[in-house]
């Protein structure tokens, strides 16, 4: 193949054909008349106005002014209305018209959903913000794209493009720079971003004249074009990237070694070249013609033809000539292994491009070229196989896939197995199963048991002034324990010292104060101030139903607290007294109405103690957050349920504009940020004005001015200000060098405090600040840990305890205490509490993103469920991304009232406690950096394992490892994010330990399973069903019975195909065959009723393995299932009997004893 000709990885020759020539022809004329330099203000389509799906933004960040700051999904203490991805924000256009009146938003944004038809074209600095003029490349990305809806971005120094379309499988957004040097007057270079799927789209309404107003389809073949030149096409997971080294192959420079049919290579190399001496003409006479037309009027070496799926046709629309075929009348092109993929099935013709056989099915291409007996070898990956060496090992998981057969498949076989013990699960009879344990030897602690001793635990940890995490299994009674238990009758337990349980959520805290209200305990809430305050929470806003109004310098009440208590960081009750003294209308309060101080002051009246010292109650309930203040930790017993999270949430440009602030009220000789941030790697340079002057000197002068403390009004007056700004300050400045190209630096600090409870003693209201930059100097995280150094105890309740998190959020020497050991943990959960884990498959499923979401195998799993467990299966758990797609799809398979829940919200929650049947799939994965930054704020040293390629590209090795001194601690923060988050969203079901009727089975998809978590593995789905594949399926579904001839003619595809897919069936019992009953002896197919499912399959085979093969040995009846292999069982025979547990369910047959 000669250089540049841009030949298709199928083997024909030439570049991507048209009509006319080999070249895109772009749409010039589609943004002729496009005026970028005078946008039109206050135009929007018509058609994005209509839905609601619209929020305002400030500084880029989704904000709705207008919902429930309180709303029941927010964290505590967090203002609802910043979440964009709550529905309940969403309104219309016309809605959103009237709100962006509010000086508070600085525009408005639309909230583009993952099932929305709709892709968004982000150009950054693709426009001179002087000049108007347009950077000549987007330009003509855009006239490839085709003319839609365009507008100017707020800085006008960007172009947005709305269209309705899609990326390809297996891309979520696609980001690349079109020139090396920035344009017009920009700083940065231009970069193009192209996003499909949820995103946040600023929209501004400065739409260019001479643009559509509505949005339109963009061009899916300019796309492919524009995405393959910048090589952002994906390369699907577990395939050859076979094309792009076709596209490197030159035949003129390669002599092969290996050419006839019967001989093997293991260079790929042979095979291109093979497919290089095929002339394309005799593949079509082999595949796809019907009849020649050689009376058509054609170019030298061209042929018309007739082709198989159109045998009535004139002869002139299809062409092929030495190197490809094409359908001129709009239809489909491509050289030899496309034309032998239409003969097969695997691609209609009326579609099917180059770019369509790509990975796994170029391969099978390129076999059936084979089999019509072209000279290409067989191609061995250098493992001795015709495929990788990857099948064998997963042929090998799957007990009900036969090795050969997948072989002679080829990756055809990888189509997904799986084998689902599903009756086997329903037989189990947890009392039947400790009675037969115990005659061997086997226990496990009743629920009654492990509840007692958590108490006693929990007991002994407070009467020692322990700093422990007390590491307990969901549903045990955690929360319950602390908060019915009487303690102001345990006073030699918590030395005369207040109990103050700190819970993750609102939800949460008002569950453990109902617990306390239910027990008859004395108890206290201490709630936020919007919970609180009425003039907090917004009641005495401006508005037409308000008679009482209240704001400060014209902003309302609410607004200017949300600014002073969450952006700047003041406590309420500094804020509170400010405004009472400063409010425009110099009215009192209403909330302090008759002389009474506010409701969210008063509630720290004798709480935690009374005036004499004394606890006043038997508990305390507060979220997290009140852990920052200083009464609820001095000399108090504070107890967490669940690890607590103090990172703080500041942006980049939040902790640029509070640093800078502070630097200017100080008198510093560093005035911004960056300057500071320069000392701080650099070091101070010599003063070129006073060269005398010590560094020294100005190093101290530095420092003393960065323990400067700002009057109160700087906090409550300066917009830029932060109650954190000074420690931010000296933090930058003292960062030392970590691993990984990051720097950080724990320094402590006392915020200000101007009320009358401030007191000097140290450790009374510090925090430790602890902040992590890139070598870029960017804010990677902010931590403002509150210094729990006074307490008296610090107890945590975990189920997956996470200890270097711990260590960083509460004390650095807290500990770790299992309640239970793994053992005990395992058979209490399965036995006691009633929850069977299954995990099916052995793939991790990463969905953050969505991008890697298998819509077909997810599909299969739900409608195998669904039939399976009928009504009882309606709940799944997954990852935020993808639950909106999951809910479409439980709906698509007849669940009518499917619930789903996202990875993330599922701590504390008990919606699914009675649920018998669940199902998560995939898990959430925090990315490489993040473990990163978390290592640095440690003062850790490990990195991402990679690989090298043979091209010596270094990439991320897969399987998610990391190597170096603290490999180990990496592994357990990425723990703490993927396989937490599962076991947390399984603890979601057999909520009720007490309850013997309360059980569960739980489906995992993911590999990202705590050790030993699992009960049971399976394979997963057996197969899933193509577009094709499913069309065939619904044809014999609608009719009595049919004959392949019949369905090929019904679906457009060969009889071949259609004896394959139909052949599946017949194996899985799903469809009849009746073999020679038919005209000329044809077979005839039969749907068995109700058994043919158009998505795939689901085997209900015994392939299961148990995840600890040491306790579960003795369990082999109860399961209904044979242990692996042990080591004294190397040859995998195993060395217990397997109990049928139809015997037990129908006959109540015993199990038999070992060996029997």
């Amino acid at each position: 193949m000669a250089d540049g000709e841009g030949v298709p990885v199928d083997g024909g020759g030439g570049g991507r054909p048209t009509t006319s020539d080999n070249t895109l022809n772009p749409r010039s004329e589609d943004y002729a008349d496009a005026e970028f330099i005078a946008p039109q203000r206050g135009v929007w389509p018509a058609e994005l106005l209509e839905r609601e799906q619209w929020m305002g933004h400030v500084e880029k960040r989704p904000f709705a002014p207008w919902a429930d700051r309180d709303h029941p999904d927010a964290d505590a203490d967090e203002d609802a209305r910043w979440k964009w991805g709550l529905t309940e924000n969403y309104v219309d256009g016309e809605t959103v018209a009237i709100a962006e009146d509010d000086p508070r938003l600085d525009g408005r944004v639309f909230i583009q959903q993952a099932d929305d038809p709709y892709a968004y074209v982000d150009g950054d600095d693709v426009r001179c913000p002087e000049t108007g003029e347009v950077h000549p490349t987007f330009l003509s990305l855009l006239e490839q794209l085709g003319a839609t809806y365009t507008d100017v971005s707020t800085s006008e120094s960007g172009v947005h493009a709305n269209y309705r379309g899609a990326l390809p499988d297996g891309l979520t957004q696609a980001t690349f720079a079109i020139d090396a040097e920035p344009w017009g007057a920009n700083e940065d270079v231009p970069e193009v971003e192209i996003y499909a799927g949820k995103r946040v789209c600023v929209m501004t309404g400065k739409h260019v004249p001479g643009t559509p107003t509505d949005v339109r389809e963009w061009d899916d073949e300019a796309l492919y074009e524009i995405l393959d030149e910048y090589d952002r096409l994906p390369t699907p997971r577990g395939e050859p990237d076979v094309e792009r080294e076709y596209e490197r192959f030159d035949a003129r420079e390669y002599e092969p070694t290996v050419t006839a049919a019967t001989e093997t290579t293991d260079d790929i190399r042979d095979l291109f070249a093979a497919l290089e001496r095929l002339d394309a003409r005799w593949v079509a006479e082999d595949t796809i013609v019907h009849a020649w037309n050689d009376e058509a009027s054609t170019s030298d070496g061209k042929r018309a033809f007739k082709p198989t799926w159109g045998r009535s046709a004139n002869g002139t629309a299809n062409i092929v000539d030495e190197n490809i075929w094409q359908d001129t009348g709009g239809g489909g092109y491509g050289g030899p292994v496309v034309m032998a993929l239409i003969d097969r099935g695997d691609l209609s013709p009326a579609t099917a491009t180059p770019r369509d056989a790509r990975g796994a099915l170029w391969f099978r291409g390129v076999d059936h070229l084979r089999d019509l007996g072209y000279a290409i070898p067989e191609y061995d990956s250098g493992d001795g196989e015709d495929l990788p060496a990857w099948v064998d090992e997963w042929a090998d998981a799957q007990p009900l896939v036969d090795v050969e057969d997948v072989r002679e498949q080829g990756f055809e076989g990888l189509e997904q197995h799986s084998a689902l013990p599903l009756r086997q699960l329903d037989a189990l009879d947890p009392a039947e199963a400790r009675r037969f344990a115990r005659k061997r030897g086997i226990e496990w602690p009743t629920t009654t048991e492990a509840r007692r001793r958590l108490r006693d635990r929990i007991m002994r940890a407070l009467r020692a002034g322990e700093d422990v995490v007390l590491d307990a299994p969901t549903a045990l009674g955690k929360s319950f324990t602390v908060a019915t238990e009487p303690w102001l009758n345990h006073a030699d337990i918590t030395d005369e010292q207040p109990v103050v349980q700190f819970s993750e959520t609102r939800a949460a805290r008002d569950g453990a104060a109902e617990d306390s209200e239910a027990a008859g305990v004395s108890y206290a809430v201490l709630k936020g101030r919007t919970e609180r305050c009425p003039v907090a929470k917004g009641v005495y806003d401006p508005g037409e139903d308000t008679d009482v109004t209240l704001t400060i310098d014209g902003v309302p009440a609410s607004i200017w607290f949300d600014e002073v208590c969450d952006r700047r960081g003041m406590p309420f009750s500094v804020a509170h007294a400010y405004f009472a003294e400063h409010n425009d209308q110099g009215a009192p309060l209403p909330c302090c109405a008759d002389g009474h101080d506010c409701p969210a002051v008063t509630q720290w009246e004798g709480v935690p103690r009374t005036e004499d010292g004394a606890p006043a109650v038997d508990v305390v309930h507060a979220t997290h957050q009140f852990a920052r203040v200083p009464s609820l930790v001095a000399g108090c017993n504070d107890v967490f349920d669940e690890l607590p999270n103090f990172a703080a949430d500041l942006s980049q440009e939040r902790v640029r504009r509070a640093v800078t602030a502070f630097l200017k009220a100080t008198d510093a000789e560093v005035r911004t940020f960056e300057h500071l941030v320069e000392i701080g790697k650099h070091g101070l340079s010599p003063n070129e004005h006073d060269p005398r002057e010590s560094l020294a000197d100005r190093w101290q002068a530095l420092r003393d001015a960065l323990d400067t403390e700002p009057p109160a009004e700087w906090y409550l007056e300066n917009a830029d200000a932060h109650t954190l700004a000074p420690a931010l300050a000296r933090a930058i400045l003292n960062a030392e060098e970590q691993a990984n190209d990051r720097r950080t630096a724990t320094v402590p600090h006392r915020p200000p405090r101007f009320d009358d409870e401030a007191q000097d003693d140290d450790g009374w209201n510090r925090v430790w600040v602890t902040v992590v930059l890139d070598e870029d100097n960017t804010i990677r995280t902010v931590r403002a840990a509150p210094d729990l150094s006074a307490a008296r105890s610090v107890i945590g309740l975990d189920a997956h305890p996470t200890m270097p998190l711990w260590q960083r959020n509460t004390n650095p020497g807290i500990t770790r205490d299992a309640l239970l050991d793994p053992e005990e943990r395992r058979l209490w959960r399965r036995y006691e509490r009633g929850l069977v884990v299954v995990q099916v498959g052995d793939a991790t499923r990463p969905l953050t993103k969505g991008e890697y979401f298998d819509e077909g195998g997810t599909t299969a799993m739900l409608e195998h469920l669904r039939a399976e467990y009928g009504d009882r299966f309606r709940t799944a758990i997954t990852a935020k991304s993808v639950a909106n797609r999951t809910h479409r799809l439980m709906r698509d398979v007849g669940i009518d009232e499917p619930a789903v829940m996202h990875y993330g919200e599922e701590k504390s929650r008990n919606d699914f406690a009675g649920e018998a049947v669940g199902f998560l799939n995939g898990c959430i994965d925090p990315g490489d950096e993040a473990i990163l930054d978390q290592l640095a704020e440690c003062g850790l040293d490990a990195r991402p394992k990679t690989t090298v390629d043979d091209d010596g590209e270094e990439h991320r090795a897969h399987g998610r490892e990391f190597v170096g001194p603290d490999a180990a601690t990496a592994q357990a923060l990425l723990a703490s994010v993927r396989e937490n988050h599962v076991a947390q969203g399984a603890g979601r079901y057999a909520r009720d330990a007490d309850d013997p009727e309360n059980h569960a089975v739980v489906f995992v998809r993911t590999d990202a399973l705590l050790p030993g978590f699992a009960d049971l593995q399976v394979a997963g789905v057996e197969w899933t069903a193509t577009d094709t594949q499913r069309e065939i399926i619904e044809a014999l579904r609608d009719r009595t019975h049919a004959t392949a001839r019949e369905l090929a003619d019904a679906v457009g595809v060969s009889k071949d195909h259609v004896r394959k897919t139909l052949r599946r069936l017949v194996e899985a019992d799903r469809v009849e065959c009746r073999e020679g009953a038919g005209d000329y002896g044809a077979h005839v197919y039969r749907a068995l009723a109700g058994e043919a499912p158009t998505t795939g399959l689901v085997s209900l085979g015994r392939g299961e393995t148990i995840a600890d093969e040491s306790v579960w040995e003795s369990y082999t009846w109860s399961l209904a299932i044979t242990p692996p292999p042990t080591p004294a069982d190397p040859d995998g025979r195993g060395v217990t009997a397997t109990w049928d547990w139809r015997d037990t369910a129908e006959r109540g047959t015993p199990p038999p004893e070992r060996g029997g």
